[in-house]
């Protein structure tokens, strides 16, 4: 796939509410908008409430070039019972930043932040048994390689519905800090597992996480309650 993700055909308009989960507590609620911007580009935008005092405001854009899906910029704006506390800004195309090793250089295309993978990651080959690497844009122009393995395709269940979809497994990868650190972290690290629906436009469906590196803490999950378009 070159370092980039395929466009994956996501209809204007689109919306979808997720929950979030910590073991069996409730975490939050989020809403998910995709829509265009009229010069080609996904526009995604987030709204996030977690408890009573956080809510996050988050929008990033996506460039579609020749069936290709680019991230572009992002925005992430964070408040606490209506205070602005943190924004969090990162443009991603025609820059060079400072990278691993001291040196600036462009980031590499397959570069997304964090919110973003709700709308990158359904650009994957999806066929069992594949696997793909990306670059997880963290902060400040500080990113890390997370692989990907599609495992298989296979029924979920989710607030939602019951749909037929594909699974994958996501790790970080530590192959450029140490060898043996990396096989070390996969035998140890709870899984991250993400399903996507699997057909076209591969809606993000579930993320079940661990919430610590221990096998006593409980995992977290995001999950799809509602699917629809604008208006709906």
């Amino acid at each position: 796939m070159d370092g980039a993700f395929r466009d994956p055909g996501i209809p204007d308009g689109e919306r979808t509410v997720y929950r979030g989960r910590i073991g069996d507590e409730d975490a939050g609620r989020g809403v998910l908008h995709v829509r265009g911007d009229g010069d080609g580009r996904y526009v995604q935008r987030v709204e996030m409430q977690l408890a009573e005092e956080l809510r996050y405001e988050m929008e990033a854009r996506f460039a579609r070039r020749d069936g290709v899906l680019l991230a572009e910029d992002y925005r992430l704006v964070t408040l606490a019972r209506e205070r602005r506390i943190a924004v969090e800004e990162g443009s991603f195309r025609d820059v060079r930043a400072l990278h691993w090793g001291g040196k600036v250089q462009p980031y590499p295309r397959s570069i997304v932040p964090l919110l973003g993978c709700a709308v990158a990651l359904r650009g994957l080959d999806f066929e069992r048994g594949r696997r793909h690497s990306f670059a997880l844009w963290l902060a400040n122009t500080v990113h890390w390689e997370v692989e990907l393995h599609v495992e298989r395709r296979e029924r979920v269940s989710v607030p939602a519905g019951d749909f037929d979809a594909w699974r994958v497994r996501a790790r970080p990868s530590f192959r450029e800090v140490a060898g043996m650190l990396d096989r070390v972290v996969a035998a140890v690290l709870p899984p991250f597992v993400l399903h996507f629906g699997a057909g076209t436009p591969h809606r993000f469906l579930r993320f079940s996480f661990p919430t610590g590196p221990f096998p006593w803490n409980p995992r977290g999950r995001i999950e799809a309650i509602e699917l629809g378009s604008e208006g709906t």
